[in-house]
């Protein structure tokens, strides 16, 4: 039977495991902010490459 409460020795263990899971989650979030930045780059190098006019967003007056 297990008893109600962790004993003591496994709540470091949580800690690490929990600052882990954080740190993965902050990669995974910057990894991918990088790859949709670096995706809008070449299309707009692909755009001014191809000398297409209309590359950029389009700005009202």
């Amino acid at each position: 039977m297990m008893p109600d409460r962790m004993p003591n020795d496994d709540r470091p263990r949580m800690a690490a495991n929990l600052g882990a899971a954080i740190a993965i989650m902050i990669v995974l979030v910057l990894g991918y902010w990088l790859m949709d930045a670096l995706m809008r780059q070449s299309k707009t190098e692909d755009c001014l490459l191809a000398h297409r006019r209309t590359c950029g967003p389009v700005e009202a007056r």
